[in-house]
This record gives C-alpha cells, structure tokens and sequence, in this order.
C-alpha cells in the first residue's frame, strides 16, 4: 500500500525528471556522532584531508543541525523529511507506526527511475512494516551492483568509524596505529573544552576521536577514488553528513551545539551547478552560513533529482529546485535510552533557546551506554570531588532551569546562560512562541506519556494520527485536546503553584492528569511541602502512568512510601512493556526510597525485545550485589 501510494505521489515528478535526460546520480556519505568543529575544513584538529578538499572543492554547510542529538531520532527524520516529534519516533530504540501515506524517500527517488541503495544502517525508530524504498539495503550495497549501468543512482554509505563506541576499551586502537605520524595527535597538546575536567584521561578520549576522524576520512577518500575509478565523478553529487554531533557527554544525547551541530559538506558537479543552487540563485561553492536542518536531506535529494516533495515533509529542499532560506530550526530530544527526558530547542542564527520540561532531571543523566566513554566516568569522579570546572555546571547541576539562553555567536561553548539578563528578554519571548507554536503546529507528540502515546497509537492507527484524525470535527476536538495538555505540561517547567494543578488531576484526559501530578510534586518538592493529600489520591488512578507518576513524586517527597512503593511493585509486573518500563526506570532512580522493591525487580526475566528495562533491572541487580553482607 505504502509503495503503491509513494508511486503515485512521485508519478508526474518522474515524468519530468525523465524528460530531462540528464539527472545526477547522488552519493550520501554519512558519519555516526560526529561534530562539525571536530574536522579541518570547519577549524577543527583533525586531520582529514579528503573532507577538507570536498568542501574546499564545494560547499560547506556552517549552520547544520541534526533534528536530534542521537541516532535513531535523527535517522527517522532524514528518511521521512519529517521530525520525531511529529511521528512519535522521538524516543529511543521505540517503534513508531508512520501513517501508510509517509514512506521513505527513497521510495519515491526509486519511483522515479533511480537505483537505490543503502550501505547498511537502518535505525529508522519506526517499526517493521516501514519501507525506505531500498532496493539493496546490505553491508554488500553499491552503486556498481545496479543492473543498468545507464541508471542514475541514489547511494548511501554509512561509516561507522566515529561511533562513540570506538571509545570502548581498544576497540579502535590497532586501526588509530596505522595512522601516518601527521594524522596522529599528542594528548599533551590537545586542547580541553571548559565543559570537561582536564585529566589525562580525558586528554586521551579526545586525542581518540580526532584520530577516529582521521580513520573516517580514510574510509571518504576510498569511496571518492572508487567513484572516480568508475569515471562517475563528474556525474555524481556528493553529499558528506553525520547524524548527530560528537559521541561524548555534552555532545551526544544533549541540546547543545556540539550535540546538535554537524558537518554538512555537498560537491555539485560543474555540469550540475547551474541548477544545485543555493536559494535565490546562489552557486553551490564555498561556505554558507544558511540555516538547515538534516531534515532537510531527504527533500533536497528529491529536487535534486527533479522529483516534487510531498506534501506531507515538513523538510524543505536547501539546494535546488524550489530550496529556500529558514530562519529557524528545531531540535529535541525525550527518553534516551531507559532515562527519561523531554527537551525543545530553536536556533536562530544567532541564539539557542531550550526548553526544559522536566527541571528535576539531574545533570548526570548519561544512560548506562554512554558510561563506556572514560570521559563521563571522569566527570563523575570530578562531581563527586567537587572538582568540576566551572564550564561544567551542566553536568554538575542537580536540577535544570525551564528556560536557556545562549549567544552562539558570542559564546559558541555556551558558557553563559543568558535567559534571566533583562536584556534579552525579547530573545528569549522569540524563540518561546517559536518552540510552542512549532509544537502547536506539528502536534509535538512528546507531550503524551510514552505508554499513553503507544496505546493512543495503537488504536488511531499510528502516533501522527492521534492528533490528526481525518473527520473535521474530530480534528478539532484532537486540537483543543492538544492545547491543553501542552499548556499544562508548559506549566509544570514554569514552576507554577500546585493550587493551578487543582483542576487537572480531576480532569477526564489522563494525559492531563499526568502532567498536572508533576507539576504538584514538583511544586511540593521545591517548597518542602507535603504533596500527600494531593497526591495519594492519584495512587488508584485508573491510568497506570499516573499512579507510577504519583508514586515518584510521593516518595521523591518522603511521603505515602508504603502506599507508592505498592504501586510501583504492581506495575513491574504489568503485561505492557511500556508500563514496566516506566515503573523499573522510577525504582532505579529513587535509589533507597525503593530498597524493598529491589528484590523483586532484581527477579523479573526479561528478553531482548525489552532492552532498557533488561538494563535497568541489571543495574538494580548490580546495586543489590554491591550492598555490605
């Protein structure tokens, strides 16, 4: 069905494109957990000569953004042009259901008359029934194995070098060892970001992802000698990206500059560069400081090759046919991994604002992944010792403001904070009614709980669905449902007074009711209150994701423990994934609130298809082991 309408929408645009007779072929060279400030071309220490040339030879991209600083997220927009937010594929590792209408580009490139391959990542966040629209799709995918050597061709190649993995252990050592002695870096003179301690631990982390740079740009260097072997150089547009910025906490996982900014390089052909043109005729050379978004990849690839962006994107072209300027771009991020979240942000070309919707969330919030980078292990040492640098305070807080501002600009490591100084309370009202008006817009599906989110979606046909129902006066009903949940979850951040929640832990929508049990705990905690009749009441609510919010906020109260701590043994054992999730995520994070639960979650026999709950149960079961006898 989904092919069937994808070839639809591509119909009259092949047509067109065919009728030219002289489409390019387009090769993507993607990199994992990589920051633009990382590389040469951008200013960078490492040395990545291939690279530097492309962009030198063709156009660099200043002001690129991942849509989300992790992989998943950020891959579900580039394949769809549409952001996770909008399709319910913000958290991750989840399994977002697409409305059948949103495919895979590539499916409409293919129904266009291009060869498309993929070599080899996926991790698209949605689930198995979504089709890319890949005709190969395997470590093995190349442009040489299309059948027709006269077929223009769409190719992907996903480098994995720069995966913050390859900081694991020696993961990558052997490889960083066959560098030639100018592409290998001293620790001693290396340069430590104000966001780190600096340590010889960390020194060596970062001397590690230049030279994993250097391997990456290797890995670029041989796949443009193939093309020119193949005498398709000067037929092929080249597109160099990475999905999110550096693998290391304060990059990936965070809303910042460095998690979100990437490298964007694209080489035009001469042939080709008088129709890849920048918005308003510009020619595809040199540097731009235009804003983009990688949710823009997929509709910039569609004009390239001469075929119409659906309606449904919400990316717009940046090069080519139709390509315009933003002035804005979004990025987000919810639960990572097992730990929740729930972050907006709008950048301008001069500020980032951000949103936080759960100020209670901890600076250290790495998820047990990010643990096997040395880098965050030191910052938890330096925590502990209270010897953090003052660029740090990131990591070191214990609870975030609702609001950030910084002057990227002027301040390009958001050192300063800047949403509370008078003089730029004009900025920070911009880019607020930026944020809600985005969210408003898109209906942000973030702001339903993930277990609700996935039942609404199961029954609407899919997470986009919930707020967009095709009757007339359904929408309308979905739209003013819509403004207030996000209003009171909008509330809770703004640190209102718990009386203002009154009316919505009594409200028919357990969304609301969610929403408004957090921002009276929150309330409760700030004032060293007792949230107890308020909240106990909520603990025979009949939506699971309220009594576990209860619960939480009751005992983060040193209240109702027993009553809280009922609850949340109950809800470990729930037949919903989602639900035990939520329940084991809150009995790990209490800490010795819970103590008496740990046993029994410690127990629970969990699959693969449960990843983060097996997890969490895992670093409950190692807490237990590590209690005197």
């Amino acid at each position: 069905m989904r092919i069937l309408i994808a070839a639809c929408l591509a119909g009259a645009a092949a047509g067109t494109a065919a009728e030219s007779g002289d489409r390019p072929n387009i090769l993507w060279i993607s990199a994992e957990d990589l920051s633009a400030a990382t590389l040469g071309c951008y200013g960078g220490a490492a040395h990545t000569p291939r690279i530097d040339a492309l962009a030198r030879d063709g156009l660099r991209f200043d002001a690129a953004f991942a849509a989300a600083p992790v992989c998943a997220p950020s891959r579900s927009a580039i394949i769809t042009g549409v952001m996770p937010t909008t399709l319910g594929s913000l958290p991750m590792r989840c399994s977002a259901t697409p409305p059948h209408h949103i495919v895979g580009f590539p499916t409409l490139l293919h129904a266009a008359g291009y060869s498309c391959t993929n070599n080899a990542k996926t991790d698209y966040n949605v689930g198995r029934g979504f089709t890319a629209g890949w005709q190969e799709s395997n470590r093995k995918a190349h442009w040489r194995n299309r059948p027709d050597p006269a077929q223009p061709f769409f190719a992907v190649f996903n480098l994995e070098t720069t995966h913050e993995s390859g900081l694991f252990g020696d993961r990558r050592a052997a490889e960083r060892r066959s560098l030639p002695r100018e592409a290998r870096r001293d620790p001693a003179t290396v340069t430590v970001p104000p966001w780190y301690p600096d340590t010889p631990v960390v020194r060596e982390c970062l001397v590690a992802r230049l030279e994993l740079a250097a391997l990456l740009d290797r890995q670029v260097g041989a796949l443009l000698d193939e093309l020119a072997a193949d005498g398709l150089a000067d037929d092929t547009i080249v597109c160099f990206w990475a999905d999110h910025g550096e693998g290391v906490p304060h990059g990936k996982r965070a809303l910042t500059e460095h998690g979100l900014r990437v490298p964007l390089v694209v080489h035009v052909p001469r042939r080709f560069r008088a129709t890849a043109t920048l918005p308003g005729g510009e020619p595809p050379a040199g540097a731009t400081a235009n804003l983009v978004s990688l949710l823009d990849l997929g509709p910039t690839v569609l004009a390239l090759a001469g075929v119409a962006t659906p309606a449904w994107m919400e990316g717009r072209p940046f090069l080519g046919s139709g390509a315009s300027r933003r002035d804005l771009v979004f990025g987000a991020c919810d639960r990572m991994d097992a730990p929740p979240g729930f972050g907006r942000t709008s950048r301008d070309a001069r500020f980032r604002y951000v949103r936080n919707f759960l100020p209670w969330i901890d600076g250290d919030d790495l998820p047990d992944y990010a643990a096997g980078v040395p880098i965050a292990g030191e910052l938890r040492a330096a925590r502990r010792a209270g010897t953090l640098p003052a660029g740090a305070r990131w990591f070191s807080r214990t609870t975030r403001p609702a609001e950030e501002l910084y002057d990227v600009a002027a301040d390009p490591d958001e050192l300063a904070d800047l949403a509370a100084d008078p003089t730029r309370a004009d900025d920070v009202k911009r880019l607020r009614a930026a944020v809600v008006s985005w969210m408003r817009e898109t209906r942000d599906t973030g702001i339903l709980p993930e277990p609700i989110l996935r039942r609404e979606a199961r029954a609407a046909g899919s997470e986009q669905a919930i707020f967009h129902p095709p009757a007339p006066d359904e929408a309308a009903r979905a739209a003013k449902r819509y403004d207030v949940i996000l209003e009171t979850a909008w509330a809770v951040a703004d640190g209102r007074d718990a009386t203002q929640f009154r009316a919505g832990l009594g409200s028919p929508d357990s969304a609301v009711r969610f929403w408004a049990v957090a921002g009276t705990g929150w309330d409760a905690q700030r004032r060293h209150d007792d949230p107890t009749p308020a909240l106990t009441p909520m603990l025979a609510d009949p939506e699971p994701t309220v009594r576990i919010a209860a619960a939480t906020w009751l005992l983060r109260c040193g209240a109702a423990a027993d009553r809280s701590r009922q609850v949340l043994a109950a809800e470990i054992d729930a037949t919903d994934p989602d639900i035990r999730l939520a329940a084991l995520v809150a009995i790990d994070e209490l800490g010795i609130a819970t103590r008496p639960l740990w046993p029994d979650a410690a127990a629970l026999d969990l699959g693969d298809d449960e990843a983060y709950s097996r997890r969490t149960v895992e670093r409950i079961r190692r807490r237990l082991a590590d209690e005197p006898r």
